[in-house]
C-alpha cells in the first residue's frame, strides 16, 4: 500500500484501479491545480473519469457520496498529471547496448568507443545488432569512417547514434541490412558523408538520412516489440506521474502506431504526431486526424518537420557563422519555398504544423513562411516551434500575431560550454525562456530526452547556458501540465485541477516547492491517476 497515505472506505484501491468505484476523494493534501484564480486547495473528489469538486477536505467531504473511497494524502503534494509535449517512443530490434555513461554526460571518444565495442561483440550473438550512443568527439573525429569499424565489428550490423539524436554512425554491415548502397543519393532533408571520391558513402548519416534508416530498423523490431516498448515506456512514465505524452514518431509511422497503442491499453495518453519522411512539398494528408478536443487515450493529429539541426554537430542553420567554425552557419533542410508548400492544405485539413527549428536563421525561415501565407486562422492552428533555441526578442512579435507555441526540451539548458564555444556572445540569446513566458507566448515543456520530468524541471531551474533566462519551479511545472495542454488544443480537459476537468494527477513522493533544486530529480509519484484510474501505485 501506499506509504503515509491511508486509504478509507468499503472497498480497496485495487477495485478503483480496476473500475469498480463510482467516486474517489483525496483529502488533507496540498493540491497545486494549476488555476491562476485558485491555485491552492486542499481536498478534491473525482466522478467516473472527472474531477467533481475541489475545495477544503470538510468542503470535499461534505458533498461527496456516502460510498466514496477516501484518499488521505497526509499532506503530500498533488499535482495535475505531468504532460510531455515532446517525447520518441519506439522500439529496437534485439541488440547489445554498448555500456558506459550516457554521451550527454560524458562525451566518449572514438578510442572509448571501440573499447566499448569490443566488450559488446563478447556478449553479442553472431550477427546480432551492436548499438551505442556517441557525442560530439566521435562526430567530430575525421578519421572515424564505416571502414575502421568494419575491421573491428567481424560482420556485425553496427549503429552509433549521437545521444541528441542528430548525427548516426552505421558500419557497412548494418548499412547492407537497412538495403542502403555504397553510392546512396542523399533523400531530401538529409545528407549522407563521403569519403574523397564525392560518391562513396562514409557512414555518417545527418538529419532525414538517418531518420531514414532508423525508422527502417525501428520497423524491422515487428509490432509485438513495438507494443511491449510502447508498455514499457507508458509504465515509467506513470512512474513519475506523466499521464500524457506528445508522441514525434519519428521511429515508428503514426498511422501503424495507433492501433498497436490501442491494443497495448497503455497507462497515459497519448498523442501520436506525424512525422513525414520527404519534403514538406511532398506533404498529402494522409493520416487521418483525430477530434482535438477527445477523451480517448490515444488520438493522431500534427504533422512535424524538421527544418535544422542542434548546435552539437553545428547543422543548426545561423544568421552568421559558428564562432568556433567561421567557415559555417550550418543549414537548412529544405528551403522556405519548400515549408511554404503544404500551409494551406495543412490548415484546411486541420493538422497542427510543427516545425523543429533551432537556429536564428532556421525560426526566421519558419516565421517568414507561414506570414507568407496570408490566412488569419493561424492563430487557431498553434503552429509550433520544437526547441526553438534561439527564439529571442526579435521574433516574440511576429510569433504572437501568428498564434506560436514555443515547445522546449530542459536537457538543451545543460549545454552551457558548448554552446558558449558555437556562439559567442549569441549565447546570452539562447534559450530565453523566462523571456518567452513573461512575454505571454504559449509554452511547454518536453524530454526529448531523459524522461524524468523532475530532472528536467531542475535543469529548468539551473539553465546552465543562460541563467537569467532561468524558470522557477512554479513556471516549469505550469509548462509541463498546462502549457503542454494548450499546446495540444487540451486546455479545456487537462492540464489543471478543476471540476469538469479530466481527472488525470500525481501524488509526488515529496513537494518539489520545498526542497533544494538538487533534489527534484529524485521525486517520482506515489499514486499516478489517469482518466479517473488509478495506473500506479508505489509499494
Amino acid at each position: 500500500m501506499l506509504p503515509l497515505l491511508a486509504i478509507v472506505g468499503s472497498a480497496s484501491l485495487a477495485m478503483f484501479a480496476q473500475g469498480g468505484a463510482t467516486e474517489v476523494v483525496i483529502i488533507n493534501a496540498r493540491i497545486f491545480t494549476g488555476l491562476t484564480s485558485r491555485p491552492w486547495v486542499e481536498a478534491l473528489s473525482v466522478r467516473g473519469n472527472r474531477i467533481s469538486s475541489i475545495g477544503s477536505t470538510a468542503e470535499v467531504q461534505g458533498r461527496a457520496a456516502a460510498s466514496v473511497r477516501v484518499i488521505d494524502a497526509a499532506g503530500r503534494l498533488v499535482i495535475p498529471g505531468i504532460n510531455d509535449a515532446h517525447a520518441h517512443p519506439a522500439a529496437r530490434p534485439a541488440h547489445t547496448a554498448l555500456e558506459g555513461p550516457s554521451a550527454f554526460v560524458e562525451d566518449p571518444s572514438w578510442t572509448e568507443i571501440t573499447r566499448r565495442i569490443k566488450a559488446a561483440m563478447a556478449q553479442a550473438p553472431q550477427g546480432g545488432w551492436i548499438i551505442g550512443e556517441i557525442g560530439a568527439s566521435v562526430l567530430e573525429d575525421a578519421s572515424v569512417t564505416r571502414f575502421p569499424l568494419d575491421v573491428m565489428t567481424d560482420g556485425h550490423p553496427v549503429m552509433l547514434v549521437s545521444w541528441h539524436g542528430h548525427g548516426t554512425l552505421f558500419n557497412t554491415a548494418a548499412l547492407r541490412r537497412l538495403k542502403v548502397s555504397d553510392t546512396e543519393p542523399d533523400p531530401p532533408g538529409g545528407f549522407f558523408r563521403r569519403m574523397p571520391d564525392g560518391k562513396t558513402l562514409n557512414g555518417f548519416a545527418h538529419e532525414y538520412a538517418e531518420d531514414i534508416l532508423r525508422q527502417r530498423l525501428a520497423v524491422s523490431a515487428g509490432p509485438d516489440a513495438q507494443v511491449l516498448a510502447y508498455q514499457r515506456f507508458a509504465a515509467e512514465a506513470a512512474s513519475f506521474g506523466i499521464t500524457s505524452v506528445q508522441a514525434m514518431m519519428t521511429g515508428y509511422p503514426a498511422a501503424q502506431a495507433a492501433p498497436l497503442m490501442v491494443k497495448a491499453r497503455l497507462p497515459a495518453r497519448m498523442r501520436l504526431i506525424d512525422f513525414p519522411l520527404e519534403s514538406p512539398a511532398a506533404w498529402k494528408g494522409v493520416v487521418p486526424v483525430s477530434d482535438f478536443n477527445t477523451d480517448a487515450t490515444v488520438v493522431t493529429s500534427g504533422v512535424k518537420y524538421i527544418v535544422d539541426g542542434t548546435p552539437i554537430e553545428r547543422l543548426m542553420f545561423l544568421r552568421q557563422p559558428y564562432t568556433d567554425a567561421p567557415a559555417t552557419r550550418g543549414r537548412l533542410n529544405f528551403p522556405e519555398a519548400e515549408i511554404r508548400k503544404p500551409l494551406t492544405a495543412m490548415i484546411a485539413a486541420r493538422q497542427q504544423p510543427m516545425f523543429h527549428a533551432v537556429g536564428d536563421a532556421a525560426i526566421d525561415t519558419v516565421l517568414s513562411a507561414l506570414e507568407s501565407v496570408t490566412d488569419a486562422r493561424w492563430p487557431a492552428m498553434r503552429p509550433r516551434l520544437e526547441h526553438a533555441d534561439m527564439f529571442e526578442p526579435a521574433h516574440f512579435d511576429r510569433a504572437k500575431q501568428l498564434g506560436i507555441v514555443v515547445v522546449q526540451n530542459p536537457a538543451h539548458f545543460m549545454l552551457g560550454p558548448m554552446v558558449r564555444a558555437r556562439l559567442g556572445e549569441r549565447s546570452a540569446r539562447s534559450m530565453m525562456v523566462k523571456s518567452i513566458v513573461r512575454a505571454g507566448i504559449p509554452f511547454a515543456l518536453g524530454s526529448d530526452g531523459p524522461m524524468n520530468p523532475f530532472l528536467n524541471m531542475m535543469f529548468a531551474t539551473i539553465h546552465q547556458v543562460n541563467p537569467p533566462e532561468a524558470l522557477s519551479v512554479e513556471e516549469a511545472l505550469i509548462a509541463y501540465t498546462r502549457g503542454s495542454a494548450f499546446a495540444e488544443f487540451m486546455e479545456t480537459r487537462k492540464g489543471t485541477l478543476a471540476p469538469g476537468m479530466l481527472a488525470d494527477l500525481a501524488i509526488l513522493s515529496q513537494d518539489i516547492f520545498k526542497i533544494p533544486a538538487r533534489d527534484l530529480a529524485k521525486t517520482t509519484s506515489v499514486l499516478t491517476m489517469m482518466n479517473g484510474r488509478v495506473v500506479h501505485e508505489s509499494k
